[in-house]
């Protein structure tokens, strides 16, 4: 065998052995178990939590409504700026908020936002152990945690202040209570997680895990033949707590909002999204089978013989039915609905992580070389992409390395090569330890060094940076032509205006004291507009600065513009720039340094 096959042999007989010792330890106990995912967990979860600046759009827009409530007091209607917020309920709006209260509230950085999605990362990870042992075993369960917890998807999302970790969460609690009402091995609160998760899931994002839950039971009583057992959930107490839960917020958006709530969230959001592909995310059915071998990277690696072994397990595992009955239906509801986002699925991935624990333990190494093959891809490719695109990217976008990003890319790829040898070899234990090492040092590369030390790649913090030297000489509104992104509200001031070109020229004219940031791409027809105006006053440029958007795909220059007033001279001054006249009141078109 040739030197670097027989390296890689030992380097998965290593991650074989230790996976082996650490679950026969963790096995021992249930806390165990527990302890060892949460931690793991910790690890996939933290990464970029504080150093990622505010992503757009949808984190922009939910931190600066959670923000705008604390502001106003009012935290029963949701906003983001003047525009009512109607697309989801309050639930994710009201934890950002006590997160952030202990932390400065509303000048809380936004960190402090993210905390409730790391935390449902974390304890969805170890409630996924919970669940898992009502149909697997100790070992299997703990397997499946730490499949669920290094997922792509679901490190991504623990980083971002939005609602799908910790709808993730109430899915997997209702989950894991269903799976022990529908076993037979309901303990005596089991009926009360599973409602209590309910109620909560309809606060952060509607009837979604209903409809999984209320799929899953319809599906095992068609596969099974008989009614389910579902006397032990108690539906008319269960029905009554969660009426007492998500009642009074209901009411009380209807009174706000004269039922516009409803007609926004259903009608447009959640009907809609069933009709058309809402807000150009459009996809074809077939789109989540095809990316999942991404985003459940890298368990996915181990999907096909799973997939494979439990079909030929169907008739007789209750574990491969439970899982298929969650899992499923609702998978496929989702593949003919227009409207597809890749996080539709994560309440999902808790029963797919089931399914990898369950085969991985079952120690049935496919047979079929092909399957071999397509286990090795699927396990080294992406591990190796996301390492060397926390090397290259930095490299392609702003000419430089970022060290930490390199160091843990290249062992994050290395790691990959070796769990695709592993699958290649039917070693799957040693496959899914260093698939699993491998995604925790991708997100470590990719979301702690990788995506923050891209200066470029967030125009926010340096528009927001450009503009906060004048907050003291300003008298008028702060106005942005032609940046929208809704970050740039959380980081300046909930009422920064974003208007339109003519709009933007009335301030210029009417409100002397206004600043302007002036997106290059507006420029020419700011120009044709103030001409049009004959009491446009005389505008100069102070500085600027230039990024790459990533929403539109292009590199934009945004320039700080004042009226050539006096007023604004001693933060000129404390910005030691050289001002610059605007093109319409002169005829150079030469652009302030951004230096």
């Amino acid at each position: 065998m040739p030197r670097a096959g027989l390296f890689l042999e030992r380097l998965s007989d290593r991650l074989e052995l230790g996976l082996d010792r650490l679950l026969a330890w963790a096995a021992l106990a249930p806390w165990r178990g527990y302890l060892i995912v949460a931690l793991v967990a910790v690890v996939t979860s933290l990464p970029g939590i504080t150093e990622l600046p505010v992503t757009d759009r949808d984190e922009g827009r939910f931190v600066q409504a959670t923000k705008q409530m604390m502001e106003t007091g009012d935290f029963i209607d949701i906003r983001f700026q003047e525009e009512p917020r109607w697309k989801k309920p309050v639930g994710i709006y009201w934890l950002q908020a006590g997160a952030a209260t202990p932390f400065g509230a509303t000048e809380a950085p936004v960190w402090a936002y993210r905390l409730p999605s790391m935390l449902a990362a974390i304890l969805g990870a170890v409630a996924t152990v919970w669940a898992a042992r009502a149909i697997l075993s100790p070992k299997a369960s703990i397997l499946a945690g730490l499949a669920l917890t290094t997922t792509v998807l679901l490190a991504a999302e623990a980083t971002i202040a939005k609602t799908d970790a910790t709808l993730m969460l109430t899915a997997v609690l209702t989950l894991g209570a269903l799976f022990r009402v529908l076993t037979g091995k309901a303990a005596r609160f089991d009926w009360l997680i599973f409602w209590l998760a309910i109620a909560g899931s309809m606060l952060i994002k509607g009837p979604i895990v209903p409809t999984i839950a209320a799929l899953a039971i319809l599906a095992t009583g068609i596969a099974t033949r008989r009614l389910p057992p579902l006397a032990a959930l108690r539906p008319v107490p269960g029905l009554v707590l969660t009426a007492a839960i998500v009642g009074p917020w209901l009411i009380a958006i209807w009174e706000i909002s004269g039922g516009g709530f409803f007609e926004e969230a259903v009608g447009r959001d959640l009907l809609g999204k069933v009709a058309e592909g809402q807000e150009a995310h459009w996809g074809p059915p077939g789109l989540y089978a095809a990316i999942v071998w991404g985003t459940f990277w890298p368990a996915a690696s181990l999907l096909p013989a799973a997939l494979a072994s439990g079909w030929a397990a169907r008739r007789d595992s209750t574990a491969i039915l439970m899982i298929a009955a969650w899992v499923v239906p609702f998978w496929l509801m989702l593949e003919v609905v227009q409207t597809k986002l890749p996080h539709y699925v994560l309440p999902l991935y808790p029963a797919l992580a089931m399914l990898v624990a369950w085969h991985v333990t079952q120690q049935t190494a496919p047979r079929a070389r092909w399957l071999r093959i397509a286990a090795g891809v699927v396990a080294a490719l992406p591990g190796v992409v996301l390492g060397l695109a926390a090397i290259t990217l930095p490299l392609v976008l702003e000419g430089r390395l970022i060290a930490g990003a390199a160091l843990f890319g290249l062992a994050a790829g290395g790691m990959a090569i070796v769990a695709g040898h592993a699958a290649l070899h039917g070693r799957q234990r040693a496959q899914l330890a260093g698939g699993g090492l491998s995604a925790m040092l991708a997100i470590t590369a990719v979301l702690q060094f990788g995506l923050p030390g891209l200066d470029t790649a967030f125009g926010t913090p340096q528009i927001a940076a450009l503009a906060r030297p004048f907050e003291a000489c300003r008298s008028g509104p702060l106005v942005s032509a032609g940046y929208r992104e809704p970050s740039l509200v959380f980081a300046t001031e909930t009422t920064i205006r974003m208007p339109g070109t003519r709009e933007t020229a009335r301030i210029i004219a009417e409100e002397p004291g206004a600043v302007i940031l002036l997106e290059e791409g507006r420029r020419n027809r700011l120009d044709r507009a103030l001409t049009e105006r004959p009491d446009a006053p005389r505008m100069v440029g102070h500085a600027s600065v230039s990024y790459f958007n990533y929403n539109r795909g292009d590199r934009e220059t945004v320039t700080l513009m004042t009226r050539d007033d006096p007023r604004f001279a001693p933060c000129i001054a404390a910005l030691g720039n050289a001002a610059q006249p605007l093109a319409t009141q002169q005829p150079s078109t030469e652009q302030p340094s951004s230096e």
